[in-house]
């Protein structure tokens, strides 16, 4: 990879923001907690998808305080929120009480992550964006070992108390980092308000990019959220797709992002995104380990790029005071595909298998990515 030559802010936000995640995905642990404490797996479903929905209907509000207001103040906010519900879990068992802290947790991913995207692009020139999105997006990445693979471990060693104390140092961590950050008086706009955030998902040039997104989001929900039972009902397991996931991302966004041509690049995106479906297309065909890794190389591969390059092209030559909106429509279209079309997939896979499910997934995506191409030849 070039030096690019990546100043301090840039460091701490992607950093800050590994940290953040290490926090936010220790909780993919959690309904181990609430299987311990008696709830059933109805309940456990309600307070998991609490999070995402409180995060998708709270950003068009979050993201214009963090254009208003700025984006350190914010992060820092948000920061704060996390940590405190992170350790309230110690004390809190009541069912209301824990939905309300998935909310306030659901609040803070959507100030913080929104807010360290756009401070990390605001310390990009535009030609840097491609590459330096992708370094920032592949420590999302890295932080899923810190986060599940340890936490596990400390749930088995020491119990939930010190679990829920682990995962918020994290968070404890990413605050001390965004103290540094120096903000400039330009990434603000006080005149920002609710309305304009959905002027921005209104305008022409932005609606592909937005929709792009959401397909990319629906095939990694699927996946995310379906290829464990799939692999059990064969008797295989998911971990070494994780594993190959993990490695292959965040490489491929650190050492291959600058080898990809600015020029057309949302064409190169739709070339993804088909080559994307196709790998879903395949995966009831997978029936041993080694179809598991290479299914999981050729998924990475095909995924890797298009969100950090989606986030280059919204956001390239467009004002600093609007990045924290830009993100909060990207964001909330990744989390409508996922959590959206996850519940549309979970229907599918009740009344025709998971066969099914899938290859429907691939073949929703390609239209997608026809339908998308059409407009981009009329907008052009």
């Amino acid at each position: 990879m070039q030096n690019y030559d990546f100043n301090k802010n840039f460091f701490l936000a992607t950093f800050s923001n590994c940290f953040f995640f290490v926090n936010f995905s220790c909780f993919f642990l959690l309904p181990l907690f609430l299987d311990q404490t008696g709830y059933s797996k109805s309940d456990i479903g309600i307070v998991m998808s609490t999070f995402g929905f409180s995060s998708i209907l709270l950003t068009p509000y979050t993201a214009t305080l963090i254009d208003r207001y700025g984006k350190k103040i914010l992060c820092l906010i948000a920061l704060a929120l996390m940590i405190a519900s992170s350790l309230c879990f110690i004390f809190v068992s009541d069912f209301i009480l824990i939905i309300f802290l998935r909310i306030i947790q659901g609040a803070a991913f959507s100030v913080f992550f929104n807010s360290s995207s756009a401070i990390a692009s605001n310390n990009l020139n535009d030609d840097k964006k491609q590459v330096g999105l992708s370094f920032f997006s592949s420590f999302t990445i890295i932080s899923y070992f810190l986060g599940p693979f340890f936490s596990e471990k400390i749930i088995i060693q020491f119990g939930f108390t010190e679990f829920f104390i682990y995962a918020s140092a994290f968070s404890l961590m990413s605050l001390i980092l965004v103290l540094f950050i120096e903000e400039r008086d330009s990434e603000r706009d006080s005149t920002a308000d609710v309305l304009s955030f959905f002027k921005i998902i209104k305008d022409e040039n932005i609606f592909n990019y937005l929709f792009a997104n959401f397909l990319l989001a629906s095939g990694f929900g699927v996946v995310m959220n379906f290829l464990s039972l799939f692999l059990k009902n064969n008797d295989l397991t998911v971990g070494y797709f994780f594993i190959s996931y993990s490695v292959v991302v965040s490489l491929v966004r650190i050492f291959f992002a600058d080898r990809f041509s600015s020029k057309n690049l949302f064409k190169k995106v739709l070339l993804m995104l088909t080559l994307f479906a196709a790998t879903l297309f395949f995966i009831p065909y997978i029936d041993s380990k080694s179809d598991i890794i290479l299914f999981s190389v050729l998924f990475s591969l095909t995924y890797s790029l298009v969100y950090p390059f989606l986030s280059s092209i919204v956001v390239t030559g467009k004002s600093q005071a609007l990045t924290g909106r830009l993100f909060g429509a990207l964001n909330s279209s990744f989390s409508i595909g996922v959590n959206l079309m996850t519940f549309f997939y979970g229907f599918i896979a009740e009344i025709w298998g998971f066969n099914t499910m899938f290859q429907v997934a691939s073949v929703l995506i390609f239209l997608g990515v026809g339908f998308v191409f059409t407009r981009e030849g009329r907008v052009v």
